[in-house]
Formats: structure tokens, C-alpha cells, sequence
């Protein structure tokens, strides 16, 4: 009896040993380098309202470092498609059209897309996405093609909308500003941050040189998660991926039901 209780004891203190000394489990979560105010770059920092309540989640995560490291989008799924990440955020749902993205975090916000136009077009009221769009020339950013919806794309591949792309939010702010497309798509807090940015800055006149701007309709509203590769899964990458999002998902749950999410977002200041 003595014995094995001897057997037990050093069993028990090695096992005990070896979770003590365990080293953190190291992971990136690649978030997108241009989408002010929420992840960016600058000066070699990664910073956004969406940073800043990830961090805080990741911070109390316990057994994992996680490091969020900014990425052009495009760049970004591409390394999901072909499983050489391990997770991609802000990501809307696209089970239905990304198969390589599967499955997605709890959500951590919801967006509000909308359309900005030279107000001339809005002149009359165009409040039915998209079929009050017929015959304008529609801009986005390139990489968020899941934006419109399916309507909106069936009625550009018909010619029926002119669609172009750019590669940043303030291009295409600038791009609407001198009549070269008549409408953006974009998320409402968003447009609001970077065009109040950009008229501090000079660079934009509003009602002078640029025209001035309308919001338009509503275009959609989507959660915001973290996305997971597939495909990485797949090729047997990231063995601790469930308790990952476990561990994820309780405390950002935890987070958005304390109100600590609406603390953090409501606090956020321009660097």
C-alpha cells in the first residue's frame, strides 16, 4: 500500500511539475493593416478598437501568448486559404462562400455597412439597397467582396451597376470627393472616423474642390469575428485549436456581457 502511494505521489508532483513549467502556447492571429479606426498600422504598431478588445481578451487567456500581427486583407485570406494561418480577424460570416475560413469565434461587434454618395445623387431619396444603386458607379475596398450582397453583385455582373475597387478607405473617400465613382460602400463608424480625419488633414474640401457627401442606405449589418483556417486544420496545423476558441469564446463572452466590449470601444482615442 505504502508503495503505491509512493508511486502516486511522485506521479502526481511530476505531472504537477511539468504543467508549472509548461511554456504558454505561442499564436498569431493576423488582423488587417488599413481598416482605421478599428486594426492598422502605424509607426510600426498595431492598433485599433478592435485591437484593443482582442488584447484584453487574449490577456486573460491563460495557457496561450497571443500576438496579433496586421496584414493587408487580401494577403490575410490568402494565408487561410492555404493553411499557412492559424486564425484572421475582423472576419464577417462567409461559410457560405469561403470554405477555407471555418469556424468562426463568437462574435465580438456587429458593423453597420451603408452607402456614401456625392449628395446630388441622393437628391431624391435612394433608401432600397440595391435596386435604387441602378446605373451609378459603385467603389469599394478591394479584398471585401463580401459587401452588397448577392442582389448587388448579380446587378453588377449584368452591367446594371459599374463597381471599382481601391485599395484603402480614404482612396476611395478621395475617389467620391472628385466625381470618379458616386457612391462608396462602408461601415458607418468608420466613414465617420476616417472622413473627420482626413477634412482636420486638408485633404479633403468639403463643398470646394470635393464634393459634398450624403449618407445613403442601409446596405447591411454584420457581426465580426475571428475566422479559423480550414484548411490548416486539415492539413493536421494547430492541434490546440479547440481550446483556443474555447477559451476565446468564454471570455469574450463574458466581455460583450459586462459591457467591458462598449467600455473599451466607447474609449478608444485617435493615436
Amino acid at each position: 500500500m505504502r508503495k503505491v502511494l509512493v508511486i502516486f505521489l511522485i506521479n502526481f508532483f511530476i505531472q504537477l511539475s511539468y504543467f508549472s513549467f509548461a511554456k504558454d502556447i505561442e499564436v498569431t492571429i493576423y488582423t488587417d493593416d488599413a481598416y482605421r479606426p478599428y486594426s492598422f498600422q502605424e509607426n510600426g504598431e498595431v492598433k485599433g478598437m478592435y485591437v484593443d478588445v482582442l488584447q484584453a481578451a487574449f490577456s486573460k487567456m491563460k495557457g496561450f501568448k497571443v500576438t496579433l500581427k496586421t496584414i493587408p486583407w487580401k494577403r490575410g485570406k490568402k494565408l487561410m486559404e492555404v493553411g499557412k494561418g492559424f486564425g484572421l480577424a475582423p472576419a464577417f460570416f462567409h461559410g457560405h462562400d469561403w470554405p477555407y475560413l471555418y469556424p468562426y469565434s463568437l462574435p465580438f461587434y456587429t458593423e453597420t455597412i451603408i452607402a456614401v454618395c456625392d449628395e446630388k445623387h441622393l437628391q431624391s431619396p435612394r433608401n432600397v439597397w440595391p435596386d435604387d444603386y441602378i446605373n451609378l458607379k459603385i467603389g469599394n475596398v478591394s479584398g471585401y467582396d463580401g459587401w452588397g450582397g448577392e442582389i448587388f453583385r448579380k446587378l453588377v455582373k449584368q452591367g446594371k451597376i459599374k463597381y471599382e475597387e481601391a485599395k484603402g478607405s480614404q482612396e476611395n473617400i478621395s475617389k467620391l470627393g472628385r466625381k470618379r465613382i458616386d457612391c462608396i460602400m462602408m461601415e458607418e463608424k468608420a466613414f465617420d472616423y476616417e472622413f473627420t480625419k482626413i477634412k482636420h488633414m486638408g485633404k479633403y474640401d468639403e463643398g470646394g474642390k470635393d464634393v459634398k457627401l450624403k449618407k445613403g442606405a442601409l446596405i447591411g449589418s454584420d457581426p465580426v469575428y475571428i475566422g479559423y483556417s480550414k484548411t490548416a486544420r486539415e492539413k493536421g496545423g494547430y492541434p490546440f485549436q479547440f481550446e483556443f476558441m474555447q477559451a476565446f469564446d468564454s471570455i469574450i463572452y463574458q466581455m460583450g456581457k459586462s459591457g467591458e466590449i462598449k467600455k473599451i470601444m466607447d474609449a478608444y482615442k485617435d493615436y
